[in-house]
Order: structure tokens, then C-alpha cells, then sequence
């Protein structure tokens, strides 16, 4: 391949209710949470169609069955949680489905398309907000990271929760050689109020916006890949935006990376897709076809995010 053939890469922030616990409103999204082994095994279905490799971001207690004691942790001290390790799944008495998939690596590494799994934190602790120190830091990344090697897995790759990015340069100490940052698009990225940005997002959805592609750059010592796009289900409210959005937009995106040898980043949570599982997972084939598509013509490569490197455009 040449240095102006775009490149695809897509990340999975992998979490079940680690996502959602601190937020209060788990019940909301339990549905898919409990749909998440079909999800996630046709997604593995899917990437093995296309020959795609996939990041998964992993939250790695969703690997361990704990007796909830995290008392060899310093809480970090957010302000919308009283109590961090006290609220944690695993510690407030949550059922096992929603946060414990010990089956969730050997699914993925049963992919006949090599599959890179990445971290997304130990415990989904949003590592950039106020409250979380750099010993936080330290000791939600080292668990991670410890955790993962003792499956085999040497993670290169790391999803900050919430895209919440803060303290990169522990990444680099514990081997992450890459890091999806902020989507590439002026509201993500500028001080823009919290309230504001969701009626942008959907503004963006509705105009059927090509998605930027983005430049790799290196930051602390590690790659940053910013995205460029998250893949919209249909619930949250994204039922209500122009029919097939996110999947035209999607390939607006693969045409401009093919057109100028960029990168195209699609991200989104597998349990995104868990509410009207038939419906998401044909829309994101569709995607993924088209993918395969411009691979077939030489247009593109894919990669997974450790292997999208600075300097492509």
C-alpha cells in the first residue's frame, strides 16, 4: 500500500454497565446489556465477513469476578459520585450479566480476522475530569493493563471513558503505543457548553455531515487518532434523525478518506446496537460492505488503531 491509500479503522468501547453505573441509570440501557453475547458475536461474525480488524476496548473488570473489595485503591473524588469503589457493579450488588463476560476474549480471539484488544480503563474511571489524580491514573491503567496480561493480552491501544483524555503520558509508561482523542469536529473540541453539543450532534445527523478524516499525531510519546464519526443507534433519540444517517454519512467518510489517502475513524459501544439489535447490525454492514469495497479496489486499508500511524497525509 501507498502513503496516500486512506486508511479505515473502527474502535469498540467495550463496557456493559461500567459505562453507566455512575450516571444512575443503568435500567435505561439493561435491555442491551442483556443482548450484548448475540451483539457482540455477530459483530465478530460480521468482522470475519469483511475482513475487518477491529479495536476493542476493553474495560477490564469485566474479566474479573471480585468479591467487590477494591480497598488496595485510592478513590478519586468526583463530584457527580459519592463513593467510586463503593458504587462500582461488582461492589453494590448489580446482577453478574450486566458487568461479568468472562467469555468476552476468547469470542474475540476466535475471529478468523485478527482482532486487537485494547483497554478502556479498569473500572471506566473518567481519567481527565476533576478528581482523578495521576495516582488514580496510575492505578486505573495498571490494573488494566495487569489484568489484560494475565488473559495473554499485551493491550497497545486505549479508549479514554467518555473521551475524557488526561494524563497520556501514563499510557506511554505501561506500553500504550496509541489513543483514540476527540472527534475531530469543532463542538467536540472547542470550551462549547455540555448542553449544547447534543443538538449539534443531531444537527450533524440531520444534514447528513461528512464526517471528517483525521491526521494521526503523536502526543507524550504516544499516537493519538482522533475520530471521526460515532455510529448513531436507533434509540436515545437517533430514531428521530433522517432515515439511514449514520450510514450515509459513513460512507461520505470512506469516499473522502479514499479520495485523500486519510483516515476514516468510525467508533461506538457494541451495546449501543443492543436495543434493536436486527435493525443497527444490518445498517452497520451495509457500512462495512462498502468498506470492504474500497479495500477490494485498493482504495483503502483497514487497521486497527495501534497501527495507524503520524504523518499519513
Amino acid at each position: 500500500m501507498s502513503d496516500d491509500t486512506g486508511v479505515f479503522t473502527i474502535s469498540l468501547d467495550t463496557e456493559l454497565a461500567w459505562g453507566t453505573f455512575d450516571k444512575g441509570n443503568v435500567e435505561r440501557y439493561e435491555e442491551a446489556y442483556r443482548n450484548m453475547p448475540e451483539v457482540i458475536d455477530r459483530l465478530c461474525d460480521l468482522f470475519d465477513k469483511y475482513e475487518i480488524p477491529a479495536t476493542w476496548a476493553v474495560v477490564s473488570h469485566l474479566l474479573e469476578d471480585c468479591d467487590g473489595d477494591h480497598s488496595d485503591r485510592t478513590s478519586p473524588d468526583f463530584e457527580w459520585v459519592d463513593d467510586w469503589f463503593g458504587e462500582l457493579p461488582c461492589a453494590s450488588g448489580m446482577d453478574k450479566d450486566l458487568w461479568y463476560a468472562p467469555w468476552l476474549i476468547d469470542r474475540i480471539q476466535d475471529c478468523e480476522t485478527e482482532q486487537e484488544i485494547g483497554l478502556h480503563g479498569s473500572t471506566h474511571m473518567q481519567l481527565g475530569a476533576d478528581g482523578c489524580s495521576r495516582q488514580h491514573a496510575e492505578e486505573e491503567i495498571g490494573a488494566a493493563v495487569e489484568t489484560l496480561r494475565a488473559h495473554g493480552v499485551e493491550s497497545k491501544s486505549f479508549v479514554f471513558p467518555r473521551n475524557d483524555v488526561g494524563h497520556v503520558d501514563v499510557l506511554r509508561e505501561h506500553g500504550i503505543e496509541a489513543y483514540r482523542g476527540v472527534d475531530a469536529r469543532w463542538y467536540e473540541r472547542a470550551s462549547v457548553p455540555s448542553a449544547v453539543k447534543p443538538p449539534l450532534r443531531f444537527a450533524d445527523e440531520a444534514i447528513r455531515g461528512t464526517p471528517p478524516v483525521v491526521e494521526p499525531v503523536e502526543r507524550d510519546g504516544v499516537v493519538e487518532v482522533p475520530g471521526s464519526q460515532v455510529f448513531r443507534p436507533s434509540y436515545d433519540g437517533w430514531q428521530y434523525a433522517p432515515g439511514e444517517s449514520s450510514v450515509a454519512r459513513a460512507k461520505k467518510g470512506l469516499r473522502r478518506a479514499a479520495r485523500t489517502g486519510g483516515v476514516f475513524h468510525l467508533w461506538f459501544h457494541p451495546f449501543n446496537l443492543g436495543h434493536e439489535p436486527e435493525q443497527d447490525l444490518e445498517r452497520l454492514e451495509r457500512v462495512l460492505a462498502g468498506v470492504r469495497d474500497f479495500v477490494d479496489r485498493g482504495e483503502l486499508e483497514c487497521r486497527p488503531l495501534k497501527s495507524v500511524s503520524p504523518g499519513r497525509q
